[in-house]
């Protein structure tokens, strides 16, 4: 169940709006608009998570050993209310859901347990993507096992496909009115070929593809579009020449919005502007969310963030108002004989309002990711801030879970319709 939602219209952060978003028309085939004459703008919050590198010891964490089954809740448990009260909640699912019949592994060829899913689906996300470089590590036939049990256990899904006629129809959410179209495409499959005669199975990174999956989605009816990229180098802070060209080049024909994955540590997050034909256009490019759960804990690898995105719909087009991020931080510990993950909020504020138990080592550990982060993504220019943060203080917000700087209509929460 979603948070229920009652956000003030603020004139001032009106203002800061009209100066640093830029909304843009675009083409319609739905005649039932979301604001009609001189309504307030009608928002939505867009939530998106890192990689889910689900290595071995994260497996081995979850195994119950009295029902035999695995139970990822736990891992998740700190972070729910921050997945579950945005409208649509996106992960990036960097393993295979193929079944038990294969085993479970690790790095380098995953296969996690699919409990993961009605998990994840619990915690509050909504859809996987599923194009990245361990998309065929258990070849054609774990394509077809994953996407199974991700639908079985009720998420959407994208990048990946079991026929041509499921790949031939670009995903498309609508989210109270507001209709999202999410594209998904990866630059490697570490050198697993797709399966002959199966090319529709994995979206493999090509310019001129998601062009045009961004245009066939406008001709649908979207309102925004999302491309989910895996790309970039690995445990590089900084994105590459490539990756920027790319998003350039992508948002000047269609795209709106990059959510980058694949590098284990977090990217800057920043609006570029471009030219579609006679005018110019604002982007929204995240290059990086680094990890969400894994087991790699080295510095910048052990976090990443909740990027939440304010999306507003007038009668004048679509486009991105505010944009927050949560740092958070992967916790292992030794409890009861075993290890057990879990995924933190490193928001400072937050821990303390929950009571959070710490050793002196975390506490110093979390105070770092803090910093880190918020040293390499505040961007007050550009409205990108820590989650609670205000925009006219630049200081963090005394209520948690606080929702992310706002300035127009929320809609109320709830799984949308489709």
């Amino acid at each position: 169940m979603r948070y229920a939602r009652h956000l003030a219209v603020l004139a001032t952060s009106l203002v800061i709006i009209a100066t640093a978003s830029v909304l843009w028309p675009t083409p319609q085939t739905d005649t039932a608009p979301a604001t009609i004459g001189d309504a307030p703008p009608v928002c939505i919050t867009l939530a998106a998570v890192g990689d889910l590198l689900m290595h071995m010891p994260v497996v081995h964490s979850a195994y119950d050993s009295n029902t035999g089954r695995y139970d990822f809740r736990e891992i998740f448990a700190p972070v729910v209310s921050y997945l579950s009260y945005p409208n649509y909640t996106i992960a990036n699912l960097e393993t295979r859901l193929a079944g038990a019949t294969w085993g479970y592994y690790g790095y380098p060829l995953f296969n996690t347990p699919a409990e993961l899913a009605c998990n994840l689906r619990d915690a509050g996300v909504d859809l996987l993507a599923t194009a990245n470089n361990h998309s065929l590590d258990m070849g054609w036939d774990g394509i077809v096992n994953t996407l199974d049990n991700i639908d079985a256990a009720g998420l959407a899904h994208i990048g990946t496909y079991r026929s041509a006629a499921e790949k031939a129809t670009p995903f498309i959410v609508n989210v109270h009115g507001i209709k999202l179209a999410f594209l998904n495409y990866t630059a490697s499959t570490n050198g697993l070929p797709v399966p002959p005669g199966k090319e529709f199975a994995v979206n493999l990174l090509d310019p001129a593809a998601v062009i045009a999956e961004a245009e066939a989605a406008r001709n649908l009816g979207a309102d925004l579009v999302i491309a989910v990229l895996h790309f970039g180098v690995e445990y590089q802070r900084w994105p590459s020449e490539d990756q920027r060209r790319l998003a350039t080049e992508l948002c000047a024909h269609g795209v709106d919005v990059i959510i980058g994955s694949h590098p284990h540590v977090v990217q800057p997050v920043e609006r570029i502007t471009v030219q579609r034909g006679s005018k110019t256009h604002q982007c929204v490019v995240a290059y990086s969310l680094g990890n969400f759960i894994s087991n790699q804990r080295w510095r910048y690898s052990d976090s990443g963030i909740i990027l939440y995105l304010e999306i507003k719909k007038t009668p004048e087009g679509t486009g991105v108002g505010g944009i927050n991020y949560l740092p958070v931080w992967v916790q292992k510990r030794m409890e009861d004989g075993r290890w057990r993950y879990r995924i933190l909020p490193a928001q400072p504020d937050i821990l303390a309002a929950a009571g959070t138990r710490l050793s002196p080592a975390e506490e110093a550990r979390l105070a770092e990711v803090w910093e880190e982060i918020t040293a390499h993504l505040n961007n007050p220019a550009q409205r990108i801030l820590p989650y609670g943060t205000s925009v006219s203080t630049g200081s963090p917000g005394g209520h948690f879970p606080a929702r992310p700087e706002t300035s127009c209509k929320s809609q109320g929460s709830g799984r949308p319709g489709t």
